[in-house]
């Protein structure tokens, strides 16, 4: 038993996790995102089930993922017949179909993993609430540097931080700031081409050409690329950190209509 408990001692450490430690921390952020009565809500991570506690008080369908065996076995204790109780890691889940939504305080070097498991499942969830470090959640958002995962989370999901934690909110205190990132989705026709979408912005991104029309000269001529800069109002020697995503939407919605299938071969 002793070897176990240090083994799981040294797992979280290596997952860096930070349990939430205060409850009516969390009765504030679930009040305050007002999820429709009676919701499927994921709780990955689920810890010592703070939040699952709190969800079940308001009536919410809850299935709690926790990966630590001894966590796992504290949630069945207290919640079990009362929500669903799964042992996995939360990278490797699939999600249920239908409306579902989550709620996530992940262990922070498994954020990235995450938001894209989020986006690449074939079931996505309505809304998500993810705790991440700062600087993580400015990456994924494109905040920073634009990049292939910020670019396809802005396309489906309206992105924001609702809330920045104090570093007593935390058992262990993180020595870093730690955000609250909401993801709503979004009535978007990219939704109907996800896979798709998500495959053309990998192609347009990994070529490391000069320009993104060089990046994507075998998908397009340049006369067809210069009406796009035109119409969507960008240089057409932009790379492809320059774009916002409406632009990238815009390219995107004329390769899907106007490029013949021979291309649409070379992106996949």
């Amino acid at each position: 038993m002793q070897k176990d408990k240090n083994y799981n001692s040294q797992k979280r450490q290596t997952y860096a996790q930070n349990f939430v430690k205060n409850p009516s921390l969390i009765r504030y952020i679930i009040d305050f995102i007002r999820l429709p009565e009676n919701s499927l809500i994921l709780d990955l991570g689920a810890g010592e089930g703070i939040m699952t506690r709190e969800l079940l008080k308001r009536n919410y369908r809850v299935e709690a993922i926790e990966l630590d065996s001894e966590l796992y076995q504290q949630l069945q204790t207290e919640f079990g017949g009362k929500a669903k109780i799964t042992q996995q890691d939360i990278r490797q889940i699939q999600y249920p179909k239908g409306e579902f939504y989550i709620i996530s305080n992940p262990p922070f070097n498994i954020f990235s993993e995450l938001i894209k498991n989020i986006y690449l499942s074939p079931n996505n969830p309505e809304a998500a609430l993810i705790f991440g470090q700062k600087e993580a959640i400015e990456r994924v958002i494109g905040k920073t540097e634009p990049s292939i995962i910020s670019i396809v989370l802005n396309s489906l999901y309206r992105c924001e931080v609702v809330y920045t934690f104090e570093p007593q909110d935390f058992s262990p205190k993180p020595n870093i700031e730690i955000q609250l990132l909401r993801l709503e989705k979004l009535p978007s026709s990219i939704w109907k081409h996800k896979d798709d979408y998500i495959q053309f912005i990998t192609y347009a991104f990994s070529q490391q050409k000069s320009s993104l029309y060089k990046n994507l000269e075998k998908i397009f001529t340049y006369e067809q690329w210069k009406r796009l800069a035109k119409t969507h109002q960008f240089n057409p020697k932009a790379t492809p950190s320059e774009l916002s995503i409406s632009q990238w939407k815009g390219i995107y919605q004329y390769y899907l209509a106007s490029v013949d299938a021979q291309k649409k071969r070379l992106v996949g």
